[in-house]
Formats: C-alpha cells, sequence, structure tokens
C-alpha cells in the first residue's frame, strides 16, 4: 500500500523494529525521536503528505499528547494511532480527548498494530465516505452527524472520532438491543471477542459525557450487566 507513516518514538529498539516491520509492509516510513521536529514537519506546508502518526505519549521535549493538541488546534486531521505505557481509563480519555483516532498499550503484538495500520489508512483514503450516506439520527437532545464526524448539541458540535463514530453507529443500527462487549470489539476495533480490553468501556464512558444530560445516570447509553450496552433513543423529557 502507497502510504507515507511517520513514527514518534523515542526507544530506539522500537523505533527500529516498527521501521522494518513497517517498511516489510511496503509502506514509506519517517521517524522522529522527538516531538518537535515531527511537529515542524507535519506543519510544513511543503510536504503535507503524511497518511497516519504513530505516536509515543511519553516523548523529551513536548510530549505525544501536547503533539497531537497541536495538531488538532490546528485542524490536522491526520490519523493518529497513540502508543502509551499507560492503560488506565483516565490515560486512555486523555488520548481521546486529545484527538486520537485509536491507541495501543505497550507492550503490543505486531500483528495487532499492523491490523490496526490497515483499518486507519484504509478508513483514511477513503475519505469518511463510508459514512457519507448514513443519514443523521437523533439520540435524547443530540444529534449525529456521520459524514461530518459531528455530535450537535445545542448550540455545540463537537467533533467524534472514527471509533467513537463506529461505536455509535453499531449501536444506533441493533438500537434498542442489547450489544455484546465481543461483537463491539470484533466489530469497530476488528479484534477477537474475547480480547482481554476495558477499550469498550472507557469509549462509552465517553460518549456518555458528550451525549447524556447526566453522564453518571445514563438515560441513553445503558449498560447491561455482565454483557455489554444497548441505546435508547427517545428524547429527553422535562
Amino acid at each position: 500500500m502507497d502510504a507515507n507513516i511517520l513514527v514518534v518514538e523515542d526507544e530506539e529498539h522500537l523505533a527500529r523494529g516498527l521501521r522494518f516491520n513497517l517498511e516489510s509492509d511496503s509502506y514509506r516510513v519517517e521517524v522522529f525521536e522527538r516531538g518537535e521536529p515531527a511537529l515542524e514537519r507535519l506543519e510544513s506546508a511543503h510536504e503535507p503528505d503524511v497518511d497516519l502518526v504513530i505516536l509515543d505519549v511519553m516523548l523529551p521535549g513536548i510530549s505525544g499528547l501536547e503533539l497531537l493538541q497541536r495538531l488538532r488546534k490546528a485542524d490536522n486531521r491526520v490519523p493518529v494511532l497513540l502508543l502509551t505505557a499507560r492503560d488506565t481509563e483516565q490515560d486512555i480519555v486523555e488520548g481521546l480527548d486529545a484527538g486520537a483516532d485509536d491507541y495501543l498499550t505497550k507492550p503490543f503484538s505486531l500483528p495487532v498494530l499492523q491490523a490496526r495500520v490497515r483499518t486507519l489508512l484504509r478508513r483514511a483514503s477513503r475519505g469518511g465516505d463510508e459514512y457519507a450516506s448514513a443519514s443523521p439520527f437523533r439520540i435524547g437532545e443530540s444529534i449525529v452527524h456521520p459524514n461530518r464526524f459531528e455530535l450537535e448539541r445545542g448550540d455545540e458540535r463537537l467533533p467524534l472520532t472514527a471509533k467513537e463514530l463506529g461505536l455509535v453507529l453499531l449501536l444506533h443500527e441493533r438500537r434498542g438491543s442489547a450489544v455484546s462487549r465481543g461483537e463491539i470489539l470484533r466489530e469497530v476495533w476488528g479484534l477477537h471477542p474475547e480480547t482481554r480490553t476495558r477499550v469498550v468501556d472507557t469509549f462509552v464512558l465517553r460518549l456518555r459525557k458528550l451525549i447524556e444530560p447526566n453522564p453518571s445516570e445514563p438515560r441513553h447509553l445503558l449498560s447491561v450487566r455482565s454483557f455489554g450496552y444497548r441505546l435508547t433513543e427517545e428524547k429527553d423529557s422535562g
């Protein structure tokens, strides 16, 4: 696949391994050990040809999160796969809030990283066309606009990451029915249904903050004990 991937990783052995394996998959790869030169490269008006960024959170100088925040503030929507050694819910939410499209916790398996890379590049190459025909729909007082990767809540326009949109679309398609965590992992993340991860729960918490009037007492994104989640879309009353 003819794509240019920028790797920002200060662990030399990991950066070297990523370069070798990604180039073996026929990608062009650039590696940076620090955030500042990577940011300069991404902001270059002469070379805006980066298709994907693999970004470590912990970097010397500016952190990966700060680099990501600067990109998004400048309206640079290049797909970003975040690498982090921290896997608490707060760490994951922090990365999502900064604008990451996906994340992997260290240590990770190479096949999983390769699958995530393929998925992000495939979606980016479509330019959002996979959602272009999806009509807006309401969840309570919010309206989801799939073709714009956006949630409208009153006067606010809140951006959705690809994974957030994929999750809410799956629950919308199955609205009223319980969807298992395993099915969500398979359909949204492309992972085996028995993969041990709390990523689904973390993303639901994030979506509740966007959709629910009171995230601690959800009325739309409902938990199904020991199974998964169910979406109800009735308009809020009162």
